[in-house]
């Protein structure tokens, strides 16, 4: 059986969670990372700063960005919090208690500060470790 990976980050990090999930493929798993509305809907990353979109369309695309992402979480088998410097930001938080819900296993990058949150982390490690951690 082929473990399902789902990466739940920040877009800032986009590219080093591309990254990550690399070396996750290359160890055999598959792994879901969150996909940004520049790539679901084809425009420019520069173009959400220029205010080309009313706030209705962006509101739009980041839930249904948000929705997708918590099937993607259901699907997985094991949840990994990309949290670069620890950060969480709110969306990442919601995704954590999602995953919390559904009794999936959450490993993070780095440590989380939030004292309450640490408790829901199972290990923390980096995508290397995670790979090898998971191996069967």
């Amino acid at each position: 059986m082929v473990i399902t990976i789902c990466i739940c980050g920040s877009f800032k990090f986009y590219k080093e969670m591309e990254q990550a999930a690399g070396i996750l493929r290359k160890k055999g798993f598959t792994v879901i990372v969150p996909q940004p509305s520049h790539i679901r809907h084809g425009h420019k990353p520069e173009e959400l700063k220029s205010k080309k979109y009313d706030k209705k369309t962006l509101t739009r695309w980041e839930g249904e960005g948000a929705f997708t992402h918590l099937e993607n979480i259901r699907r997985s088998d094991v949840v990994y919090i990309f949290n670069k410097g620890s950060y969480l930001g709110p969306a990442v938080t919601v995704e954590i208690g999602f995953s919390l819900a559904l009794k999936k296993p959450i490993y993070a990058r780095a440590a989380v500060e939030d004292i309450t949150v640490t408790n829901f982390i199972k290990q923390i490690v980096n995508p290397e470790g995670l790979g090898e951690l998971l191996k069967i």
